[in-house]
């Protein structure tokens, strides 16, 4: 069977082209007008995407603001683990690693930052996603409090220690988002050892206690 093309392109393709544009707008809008301000018809005027082709790759707006949040999580996570690949075989360089990472993922691109701060509450569809994703990343710093490795099952961690990475990871979203904001005025580095501090103060003793097996 012989794939059609037009310009280059295959049909595939396209709609791949086309699926792309839109996130792109999407990012765009959800980053700076909000959830509120991201609609089907906003979306594919920004994109120059026919609104026709816009149900091609989302079934409605509440999927593309998902697919949205989705692509910037998983941007973080994949910085993360970079870092994380690249820090000293030490727990406090890979804390300040992680952390970096999440600190230059907010405050350098706005859009991104309000997504995960502020738009990440705005819809129900999105307060469930990033309650998932929270404890996602809090099951990833567990594990890498205690064994180094974020990839490797939280479950069997103490209880302790997961409901600190747990507690931690909201602290650290909501005390990004207040500088991102501009609540608080501080330096990248001075912010990061902050945080940095903070997490080690928490998370040391938590590490330290057996599993409650109640």
């Amino acid at each position: 069977m012989v794939t059609r093309r037009y310009g280059g392109q295959t049909a595939d393709d396209r709609v791949a082209e086309r699926r792309a544009r839109l996130l792109a707008a999407g990012l765009e809008l959800m980053g700076t007008r909000g959830i509120a301000g991201t609609t089907v018809r906003g979306v594919t005027e920004a994109s120059g995407v026919a609104a026709r082709y816009f149900y091609e790759s989302f079934p409605d707006i509440e999927s593309l603001h998902l697919a949205v949040y989705d692509m910037v999580v998983e941007e973080s996570a994949r910085r993360s683990v970079t870092a994380l690949a690249e820090a000293p075989d030490d727990d406090l360089a890979r804390t300040r690693a992680v952390l970096a990472e999440l600190v230059d993922l907010i405050l350098a691109d706005p859009r991104k930052g309000r997504i995960l701060v502020l738009e990440a509450t705005a819809s129900p569809a999105l307060g469930r996603r990033s309650l998932q994703e929270s404890s996602r990343f809090a099951g990833m710093l567990a594990s890498t409090a205690s064994s180094g490795d974020p990839g490797l099952p939280s479950d069997d961690l103490p209880t302790d220690l997961r409901l600190v990475s747990q507690f931690l990871v909201g602290g650290v979203i909501s005390t990004i988002g207040a500088v991102l904001l501009g609540d608080v005025e501080v330096e990248r580095e001075h912010l990061i050892e902050v945080l940095v501090s903070l997490f080690e103060a928490v998370r040391a003793p938590a590490s330290t206690r057996p599993r409650d097996d109640g």
